[in-house]
């Protein structure tokens, strides 16, 4: 992360924002992380958040209980707690008197030239305009042959439209281990991948839980695409204290290094 860093995309993972016993948003870490987000405001960095969570607040006051649901139970699911989530950074962000959006998007909107081009003028004139887009997939409409099925991918793409110079992936864990940390105390923390290798794969191989709909391997895809856009990429530990201070301080998390941007992109 030597280069400036002008514009982030930050992919918030639903475990972070919902609680999943009560299906109520996590607004204490919520204003947290918004607080958080002041050092990079204060730097006049670009900001585009994609965020998680919608289902994970929403199944439980539809009553959906069972920890895999069916495409229209997500469906239904995320109608309702898009409401929720969004309403909870807009109480956060008016603190700060920050202006938000909040965009949905598909896989078509992120591949398709026409509606990427579109994707990209709405995104590039909100961040211009010092606000800051809430994103997340639009689980309603989508349907399973035009999912992504996971925020980090999407992130990806959002920071490839947009030429991000870093995207964050706020998670449960604190980066890409050798081993899985949750059942292994030996396990080492990769702190730089200069190459997504077979090794990077096999580290991959671990899930994190039943709700969340992606895991280590969606974000090794996402480091794969991002990279190759030539935008760095950072997983860490959401539940850190000041991470985003911390990642700028390149103490947290393991880094995924860019491919040089080809000037056509």
């Amino acid at each position: 992360m030597k280069k400036k860093i002008k514009k982030i995309v930050i992919k918030v993972g639903s475990s972070l924002v919902a609680n999943y016993k009560t299906g109520l948003p996590k607004t204490n870490w919520i204003n947290s992380f918004i607080n958080d987000l002041s050092f990079v405001i204060k730097k006049k960095i670009k900001i585009i958040i994609v965020s998680s969570g919608a289902i994970a607040i929403g199944r439980k006051r539809i009553g959906f209980l069972k920890k895999k649901l069916n495409l229209d139970e997500q469906q239904a699911a995320a109608s309702v707690g898009q409401i929720y989530l969004i309403n909870n950074y807009k109480k956060a962000f008016i603190k700060k008197k920050v202006e938000i959006s909040q965009v949905l998007l598909t896989l078509e909107d992120t591949i398709k030239k026409e509606k990427k081009i579109n994707a990209k003028k709405t995104l590039n004139k909100l961040i211009e305009k010092n606000i800051i887009p809430i994103i997340n997939e639009n689980d309603t409409v989508a349907t399973d042959e035009i999912k992504f099925g996971d925020n980090d991918r999407l992130s990806a793409r959002v920071a490839e439209i947009i030429k991000a110079d870093l995207l964050i992936l706020l998670s449960d864990v604190s980066g890409l281990y050798n081993k899985d940390p949750k059942k292994n105390k030996k396990a080492e923390l990769i702190r730089e991948v200069k190459k997504i290798d077979k090794s990077v794969i096999k580290a991959s191989s671990f899930t994190n839980n039943y709700f969340a709909r992606g895991g280590m391997k969606t974000k090794i895809m996402a480091a794969k695409i991002a990279t190759n856009a030539g935008c760095g990429m950072i997983i860490v530990n959401g539940n850190s204290k000041n991470i985003i201070q911390r990642i700028f301080k390149g103490e947290e998390g393991t880094y995924f290094y860019p491919k040089k941007r080809k000037k056509n992109n």
